[in-house]
């Protein structure tokens, strides 16, 4: 696993261990002195989406995503390959749009100040934007990668084939 999904791993993994401690302690003071701790559940919900956008990354890396392999099964090789490089454009496509819209989205957001309502304090929301932002240019980047590689493949296995 490269450096970069290592990082984003452990981020993800250190923000759902934030929720738990977050959501024990929560917990506990209800039970213990019959109040909620205030912002606790807007924490979590930030952290719980941070969580999941630092995880795209590395789990494409890793090949961990879950896919329909079902269909490509049934395929020859020349088509399977030729499938997953159109699936890989296609969600290199999708990720970069995506990408746009949400550093658009944060730019909004951090120029209005938005916060989250119902706290009695103001928890402001664009540090999160900006950390989803984030996580879709890592994905976007891994996606590339991905695509570059089976390119790669595909042309040493059709190279192989010729000679």
């Amino acid at each position: 696993m490269t450096i970069r999904n290592k990082i984003l791993a452990t981020i993800g993994s250190l923000l759902i261990f934030l929720i738990m401690i977050l959501l024990v302690i929560e917990v506990i003071s209800r039970f213990v002195f019959g109040a909620s701790i205030e912002g606790v559940i807007e924490i979590v919900g930030i952290f719980l989406a941070l969580s999941v956008f630092a995880g795209f990354s590395p789990c494409e890396e890793g090949r961990q995503h879950v896919s329909a392999q079902l269909v490509i099964q049934r395929l020859s090789a020349r088509t399977a390959r030729i499938v997953k490089i159109f699936v890989y454009i296609l969600a290199v496509i999708t990720v970069a749009v995506m990408s746009w819209q949400t550093v658009l989205n944060f730019y909004d957001s951090y120029s209005i100040r938005e916060a989250l309502p119902g706290a009695s304090f103001q928890m402001p929301v664009y540090w999160a934007k900006a950390g989803v932002f984030i996580g879709f240019v890592m994905f976007l980047i891994q996606l590339i990668v991905s695509l570059i590689r089976l390119l790669e493949k595909s042309k040493i296995i059709t190279t192989e084939k010729k000679n």
